[in-house]
């Protein structure tokens, strides 16, 4: 559950900033690891030194919660139905870093909890190699969210989006429009396509047949489409 108004949080956070006590939070990216925090007052989750582009509770009802993008940190409280309940919750950080830290409500003053990410050695150089497929996976999940229902929020942090609506020449049998364009903060973007079948049969159509020079990936919702149905195209390309 979100919370409606920043003011709430900004509200709590002035109020039981001193009462804060902060967690260095080590190996959570090897090994689920349990973190004590307030069951009633705002806490604060962050990664030292970088930024959180998700953080995902296990039951999304358990925390209601204002993402800082600006810092990469979630504020949250716990709902009052989970305040005796374990939440675990799946981090990601801006190298690509994966953290599982398991929440555990307890009577105590609001928690800073700071996730220690690894030793420079211990990752891929960075957020440079951040897993190839791993940023195609993300700006796919994020188009393919997006599509039916476009929200203010998109499923993933650090992708912006631009509204484009323009009609692309394809073939005599469809019509294709180049509805939204996603960039990504690892220098890849995503294309959303919408194509209907304007012929009066059944179109074929092979993922290859959208392959240009520098498009990382392609995927179509649906590869036959009777006439008059429409159907989503999304083009990973890079810079």
């Amino acid at each position: 559950m979100v919370l409606n108004k920043l003011a709430v949080f900004t509200a709590s956070l002035i109020i039981s900033a001193s009462a804060y006590c902060t967690q260095h939070i080590t190996k959570a990216d090897k090994q689920s690891v349990s973190v004590a925090v307030s069951n009633k007052d705002l806490n604060v989750l962050y990664v030292d030194g970088r930024k959180m582009v998700t953080a995902t509770p296990s039951n999304s009802n358990a925390l209601e919660y204002q993402k800082d993008k600006n810092q990469g940190a979630l504020y949250f409280k716990i709902n009052p139905a989970f305040q005796n309940t374990t939440i675990p919750v799946f981090v990601t950080d801006d190298y690509g870093t994966r953290y599982k830290i398991e929440l555990q409500p307890k009577n105590m003053p609001g928690e800073d909890v700071v996730l220690v990410p690894p030793a420079e050695s211990e990752t891929s150089v960075g957020k440079r190699n951040q897993s190839y497929q791993q940023q195609i996976k993300e700006l796919i999940y994020t188009m393919g969210d997006d599509a039916d229902s476009p929200r203010d929020e998109l499923a993933i942090d650090g992708i912006s989006r631009s509204y484009i609506g323009a009609d692309i020449p394809l073939w005599k049998e469809a019509s294709l429009k180049l509805l939204r364009r996603y960039d990504a903060d690892s220098g890849m973007y995503g294309e959303l396509y919408q194509i209907k079948n304007i012929s009066y049969k059944p179109l074929n159509m092979l993922e290859q047949e959208f392959y240009r020079k520098g498009v990382a990936a392609v995927s179509v919702e649906n590869l036959t489409l009777q006439p008059g149905a429409t159907t989503f195209l999304y083009v990973v390309r890079e810079q």
